[in-house]
């Protein structure tokens, strides 16, 4: 098995985690209000290689968060992992960042009948999918407006756990019996277990055509000009 190298940046929190054959080696994790991403970033990956003992050439995979997301977030994280892997020439892994979301409210709140990982979206809007518990079965990624007058894909379900940053906003229109709702954000830590079953099976993204899952296209903001050089 590969040393694994995990990279998160899909929310405010940035994360990275080294892992061998399934296990932790070391992690680092920052999370603040704006984005620190690319100041953070590649200090952690040398921070969790030299607590491991490893070397840069020993890495055998890159593991990327791929979203959905903040689109800033998820663009500095894949860069940052396509670059690593065409330095090393080493395969990329990309880790749906909802399905780590899934797992860690799993394993703090088990038992529940589904599990609905959100991701903020802005004003009412969130990123998200559900988990079936007994069937194992889950719906695809979607971007959900909030309003009590809509209909949901976990509707059905008695006992369901709502998790991730998106989550809390959500209470007011969603709370009810059986709802539980946890503020959370995905670690690169969580990621191992599924990056690793991932290079077990060969699954790797190609490095030339590989996008994360934006959902929605990326909003410049209006440039600053102070001195009043910008001609209208």
């Amino acid at each position: 098995m590969s040393i694994i190298l995990h990279i998160e940046t899909t929310t405010h929190q940035c994360a990275v985690a080294l892992s061998r054959d399934g296990n932790l080696l070391a992690n680092r994790y920052v999370r603040e209000d704006g984005y620190s991403h690319a100041e953070m970033l590649m200090s952690f990956i040398d921070a969790v290689l030299n607590e491991a003992g490893v070397k840069k050439s020993e890495l055998g995979v890159v593991s990327i968060s791929g979203g959905p997301g903040s689109y800033t977030g998820l663009r500095i994280g894949v860069a940052t992992a396509k670059g690593i892997c065409h330095a090393l020439g080493i395969p990329l892994i990309s880790v749906d960042t909802l399905t780590v979301l899934a797992l860690q409210a799993r394993k703090t709140h088990p038992g529940m009948d589904a599990y609905v990982p959100m991701l903020d979206a802005r004003r009412m809007e969130v990123y998200t999918r559900t988990f079936d518990e007994e069937s194992g079965e889950n719906t695809d990624i979607e971007s959900v407006i909030l309003d009590k007058s809509n209909g949901y894909s976990w509707d059905k379900y008695e006992n369901i756990c709502f998790s991730g940053d998106g989550a809390l906003k959500c209470r007011e229109i969603l709370e009810g019996n059986g709802r539980m709702f946890i503020e959370d954000w995905p670690t690169a830590e969580a990621a191992i277990e599924i990056a690793t079953l991932k290079e077990k099976a060969g699954e790797f993204e190609g490095l030339a055509l590989y996008e994360p899952t934006y959902l929605k296209a990326f909003k410049a903001g209006k440039a600053k000009d102070p001195f009043g050089l910008r001609k209208d």
